[in-house]
């Protein structure tokens, strides 16, 4: 006999023989919806089951309500709310956090759009989280996914409750979720250069440029594809607390002037001046220059379409990063390529294990490494202190050189004392 697929129709062995039931789903039950035993003659009980289903349809758009069954409106549904949630709350976020959204909702949508957002309990909420934390057909589990996804859901949830859609919010329950562990992947100095190297090989210097000054200067990937070259201009003594440091600035610049990215930083929302020195203003250039051969705008481009990586049409802005990644990933798989040949198969395995965002991060241990007090780190990179404190407590290794620059740095900055006679016995 084929499996019966049809949607809450079940079956079941009984001593009389095998019988036949409409099941409705808990959101259905608590709707008012009712079980149905469709008897033994499996052809009928289809038939009937289709019909239940045709009945649910039609109250689900709105166009009918059963006696006893609690009347569907589609303003009330989980999608309609999904809608409002978009225009009124969505909407307002950054390109980034918006895209995240949009892709968890789509998923909500999946699993509930068509239900009354009042009709789902907490049963049907933890019955959504287990099914997606249920692992793969390969046995993985998309644990950091199935938590960002139940974080929006209960979002949206708190937000139509806050707005009066539903009188109750089931989502503040707890779910028993443990929150993922953050993204730890840092770049060592080889690491670094393999990516560097391979950007070269496969004829993407602008690429190079955009590696090199993620880890140079940390901004956030959006902020540099978006980096305008007028943002890029000469910084002055007179914008230095201290002129001292200025002075040794651009005693080791061949030209003796001191260049940086003015930048908007995308959490703070403040401008920042990040000098940018050495290699890392020499690959900013050329892009520079590349970018302008070219008539663009911005210093980072893609070299292979001839077009800057944003775009004013937010679709378009998604295509163009996608393209960006892609670019990094081919980046990345070269450095792997040529990295397994030469025989080193650790380094290969580190550098197969980064993704862009992480050259972020590097910048943060590479000051903290140098002796950077983490206030000043905070300040080019634009993590919150916080942030900072965390990172460099994972990363940042703990020895006798960096024992030696801290007394050093301590002693160097010591006020000087007036020499105190000494009393003889």
């Amino acid at each position: 006999m084929a499996k019966i697929t049809i949607e809450f129709l079940r079956e079941k062995v009984t001593a009389g023989g095998l019988r036949y039931y409409w099941q409705p789903s808990a959101t259905l039950k608590a709707a008012g919806w009712k079980a149905l035993s469709l008897g033994l003659d499996e052809e009928a009980a289809i038939r009937a089951a289709r019909a239940r289903n045709a009945e649910i349809a039609a109250w689900r758009a709105g166009d009918a309500s059963p006696k006893d069954v609690k009347r569907i409106e589609k303003r009330h549904t989980v999608d309609a709310i999904i809608a409002l949630y978009r225009e009124q709350r969505v909407k307002r976020l950054k390109d980034k956090t918006q895209t995240e959204y949009e892709s968890k909702l789509r998923v909500i949508s999946r699993w509930s759009g068509r239900e009354r957002m009042d009709g789902i309990t907490l049963d049907n909420i933890r019955a959504f989280r287990d099914a997606l934390y249920a692992p793969r057909k390969n046995g993985e589990v998309k644990s950091t996914t199935a938590y960002n996804t139940l974080k929006v859901m209960r979002s949206l949830w708190s937000w139509a409750h806050a707005n009066e859609h539903i009188a109750v919010n089931p989502a503040t329950k707890d779910l028993d979720i443990e929150t993922p562990a953050p993204r730890q992947q840092f770049a060592g100095a080889l690491a670094r250069l393999a990516l560097v190297d391979a950007a070269i090989a496969l004829a993407r210097p602008n690429m190079a440029a955009a590696i090199i000054l993620a880890y140079t200067i940390g901004q956030r990937e959006e902020d540099l594809l978006k980096l305008l070259q007028t943002r890029y201009d000469e910084i002055h003594q007179f914008e230095a607390d201290d002129p001292a440091v200025y002075d040794r600035l651009v005693a080791r610049e061949p030209d003796g002037r001191l260049f940086g990215v003015r930048v908007r930083q995308g959490k703070t929302d403040r401008w920042v001046g990040v000098p940018v020195t050495g290699d890392a203003r020499k690959q900013l250039e050329a892009g520079v220059l590349g970018a302008r051969g070219r008539g663009l705008t911005t210093i980072l481009y893609d070299e292979v379409r001839g077009q800057t990586w944003t775009a004013p049409d937010r679709k378009e802005r998604r295509i163009r990063q996608m393209y960006f990644q892609r670019a990094f990933s081919a980046i990345r798989a070269k450095a792997v390529e040529r990295l397994t040949a030469a025989g080193d198969a650790e380094l290969a395995a580190e550098v197969a294990d980064l993704q862009f965002r992480d050259l972020r991060r590097t910048c943060v241990v590479m000051m903290g490494e140098r002796g950077i007090p983490d206030h000043l780190i905070s300040a080019i990179t634009g993590h919150k202190l916080e942030t900072v404190k965390k990172i460099l407590e994972v990363y940042l290794p703990r020895t006798t050189g960096m024992a030696m620059l801290a007394v050093d740095l301590a002693q160097a900055r010591a006020p000087r004392e007036a020499a105190r006679p000494r009393k003889l016995a």
